[in-house]
């Protein structure tokens, strides 16, 4: 009921409207929505939310916890391992889970919609000669050459599939060396969703079935993660 009066529903129930989104344009819609979801803190459902401890970015990218920890830690072997030395993470969010990785000798590139992150992402990052942040929209961004990895984590959970498949293909037109996004190994049938919305998806099942990741990280499940199902999460990493 309580979400029926925040203004910030009722915006992104009129924004995924067919009309208004053919009026305004994909690209101003994608930004009103992501915009929206950051300044109502919509992904993050604590009563007593702190961002010194939580992130905007939703519960899982609670930083130190048992789960980002596991990423973190999973990621930097394979970064050392596969000599991967520039690394773009799309959409960043506030970065909260992943700035402990900021002190390996890796050039990191922040993109997200939300300007307002990014502004406070460069402020928080700024004597930081090896980060970096561009305020873009992933829908229609091709600059992907200019990275070895591409980091797409619960990213693709919230986009429709016709944005997920743009986005695809100009990651497997790229020169990048490996990229990577979640995975949910349990799901048969991919739902289709409106922008900002959520839902599961298994990309190796139609439309787009994907072969076998190179590699893959599993999402372990945390106390401040409420989804029971996280155990079928993984991370799968696809050598381009």
């Amino acid at each position: 009921m309580i979400k029926y009066l925040n203004i910030h529903y009722w915006i992104r129930k009129i924004l995924v409207n067919k009309v208004i989104s053919k009026i305004l344009g994909k690209k101003l819609i994608n930004k009103m929505i992501f915009n929206s979801i950051y300044k109502s803190n919509y992904w993050n459902k604590s009563k007593d939310f702190n961002p010194k401890s939580q992130s905007y970015s939703g519960p899982g990218s609670i930083p130190n916890s048992k789960q980002t920890n596991n990423l973190t830690t999973n990621l930097e072997k394979f970064f050392l391992t596969n000599n991967v030395k520039k690394v773009l993470d799309a959409p960043c969010g506030d970065c909260a889970w992943i700035e402990s990785l900021f002190t390996m000798s890796i050039e990191y590139t922040g993109i997200d919609i939300v300007n307002e992150l990014i502004l406070k992402n460069k402020k928080k990052f700024q004597n930081n000669q090896n980060v970096n942040f561009l305020c873009e929209d992933l829908t229609e961004y091709n600059k992907f050459n200019d990275y070895d990895f591409i980091l797409l984590r619960d990213f693709f959970i919230h986009l429709p599939m016709e944005n997920i498949q743009n986005i695809l293909n100009n990651l497997k037109k790229s020169n990048c060396k490996f990229y990577a996004f979640n995975n949910y190994e349990s799901i048969k049938i991919n739902k289709e969703i409106s922008t900002g919305q959520h839902r599961k998806i298994n990309l190796m099942e139609k439309p787009f079935n994907f072969e076998p990741p190179f590699s893959k990280i599993q999402e372990v499940k945390n106390d401040n993660f409420p989804d029971k199902n996280i155990m079928d999460n993984f991370l799968y990493i696809y050598k381009n």
